[in-house]
């Protein structure tokens, strides 16, 4: 019998283990979500999608939420919302690099050893791709091409 309560006691101390972590994943992810919900909520006003196939936030200089999507004809547009106050971008997909080509050239230039990440962002007011992959020294590295014509912008690596 005094198995069974320590048996009792202990599952519902894993239980409220694993409520709290919920409890404190959800509150880290909440700025996130409504910084997205905010953007979303601005992009609108220049743009109305009628669906959103990638989302990305960025931080550079600015924080940016970057949309990719449709509108009711059919035609992809990117929108990149800054974080606070400032001027919203509005471009057509087809008018820079795709992440392929980004990609592409990211491999044939530096030829990295792992791909992490690519995602759109924005610096000084350039659109922008930042391709983060891990290098052949072994190094954290960021590559940064232009959206519009895939031109080298800039590059950094950091010690793992």
């Amino acid at each position: 019998m005094e198995m069974k309560k320590w048996l009792v006691l202990m599952l519902v101390f894993l239980c409220l283990g694993v409520w709290q972590a919920a409890s404190v994943y959800q509150d880290a992810l909440q700025p996130k979500q409504s910084l997205a919900e905010k953007a979303l909520e601005r992009a609108k006003e220049k743009i109305a999608f009628t669906r959103i196939d990638r989302t990305y936030t960025y931080y550079g200089d600015r924080t940016y939420t970057v949309f990719i999507g449709e509108n009711k004809h059919g035609k992809k547009y990117i929108v990149w919302v800054p974080e606070k106050n400032g001027k919203i971008v509005v471009k057509r997909a087809e008018s820079g690099i795709t992440e392929k080509e980004a990609i592409a050239k990211l491999k044939a230039e530096r030829h990295p050893k792992k791909l992490i990440s690519a995602k759109l962002g924005m610096e000084k007011g350039v659109p922008l791709w930042e391709l983060t992959y891990i290098d052949q020294h072994n190094r954290y590295s960021f590559y940064y091409l232009s959206f519009t014509d895939g031109t080298f912008l800039k590059r950094y690596s950091f010690q793992q």
